[in-house]
Order: C-alpha cells, then sequence, then structure tokens
C-alpha cells in the first residue's frame, strides 16, 4: 500500500475518530492500510468521484493550437 504525501486518513474506531495527514510518501509493509494509535485500520474519507462530459473533453481538446507541419 503506497502512502503519499497529502493524503488524509481516518481512524475507523466511533470512539477514537482520529485522523492523520501524511506529511511524507512511504511504502506500508504487509500491503494494509495503517493503524491508529488505538489499533483500529485507517481509512481515506471518501471523495465523490466527477464526471467528464463528452463535451468538457471536446473543449479541452479544441484549446490545442495545431502544429507547424
Amino acid at each position: 500500500m503506497d502512502i503519499r504525501k497529502g493524503e488524509q486518513w481516518r481512524c475507523q474506531n466511533q470512539e477514537c475518530r482520529s485522523e492523520i495527514l501524511v506529511s511524507t510518501s512511504s511504502h506500508a509493509q504487509g500491503g494494509s492500510n495503517p493503524r491508529c494509535s488505538c489499533g483500529e485500520i485507517m481509512k481515506k474519507p471518501y471523495v465523490r468521484p466527477e464526471l467528464i462530459t463528452f463535451e468538457t473533453a471536446n473543449v479541452a481538446h479544441r484549446s490545442f493550437a495545431a502544429s507547424a507541419s
């Protein structure tokens, strides 16, 4: 499991709910999520994915200038 700088992790224990902000990227041993000081597994908060429509992608494509070939 790669833990990247700037990520936020939350404890899943309802009584603890500690949060950490990663200051240095690292690779967690064992390939599992980090654990809180209370012993519970930590997870990243849910971030709703953004929908990119065809129109949005088409406008971005048009912004590139043609090459001088």
